[in-house]
């Protein structure tokens, strides 16, 4: 009999050694990532996901996780493809950007690398927080620290972490605005993917005085040092006065 294990280890298999060429080649640069960081930061504990270029249940996704596959296996971990040919808006499209798209999309896959970690390890899935709440926000430091990563916080922003990024974003929002060679353009913490109390605050706030609201948010920006997603609001604040 065939057992869950050896299913996605003849997965990955395949995807390494037969896949067409295309998933071949990116397909299998992520699994050379996902078996380096398993081993340094998931203590070996993680069987291979199936890993899938394919569009995440949410619209504004970037990627997603799923302890249960579409077929009904274990740990599917889908990336939207659009991020890695340059067609997604948000990323600039050309050879000339390949590598800051691919080094974005191992980004995404480090994320749900960390709810494989909470959906077969540890169970702490933190569905009220969508998935984002302290316990990913502790594994994204433990893993960000020796990255050289700033500190992230839970997504419902809360107590003295308040003013930190918000985890539901990480690492993409805590990186050095050059680390994706200039392929990275607009930048998630625009609100595109903020969940529950981050969009409900910003909602809130721009309800009762736009102008502010959108100050506030570049000053956010510039302290985070979150250079292009400032120069993002700033060109809206533009675009009111």
């Amino acid at each position: 009999m065939i057992t869950d294990a050896d299913l996605r280890t003849s997965f990955r298999t395949f995807v390494v050694d037969q896949a067409e060429p295309w998933h071949r080649a990116h397909l299998g640069r992520l699994y050379v990532l996902w078996d380096a960081w398993n081993a340094r930061f998931f203590h070996g504990q993680l069987a291979p996901p199936y890993i899938l270029f394919s569009p995440p249940e949410s619209a504004r996704a970037y990627g997603d996780c799923a302890g249960v596959s579409s077929f009904g296996g274990r740990a599917q971990i889908r990336i939207r493809p659009s991020l890695l040919t340059g067609t997604h808006r948000h990323l600039r499209a050309g050879d000339d950007f390949a590598e800051g798209r691919a080094r974005f999309v191992a980004d995404v896959l480090l994320h749900e690398c960390i709810h494989q970690w909470h959906f077969e390890i540890t169970g702490q899935t933190e569905e009220s927080y969508h998935g984002h709440g302290p316990a990913f926000a502790a594994m994204c430091n433990q893993i960000g620290e020796p990255l050289g990563l700033p500190p992230v916080r839970a997504m419902k922003r809360r107590g003295k972490d308040k003013d930190l990024p918000s985890c539901a974003q990480w690492p993409i929002c805590v990186r050095h605005p050059l680390y994706y060679l200039g392929a990275y353009v607009l930048g998630q913490a625009e609100d595109d993917q903020v969940d529950g109390d981050d969009q409900a605050d910003a909602d809130q706030a721009e309800q009762g005085n736009p102008l502010a609201a959108l100050l506030d948010q570049i000053l956010t920006h510039i302290d985070a040092g979150r250079i292009p997603q400032a120069r993002t609001e700033l060109a809206r604040l533009r675009r009111m006065v």
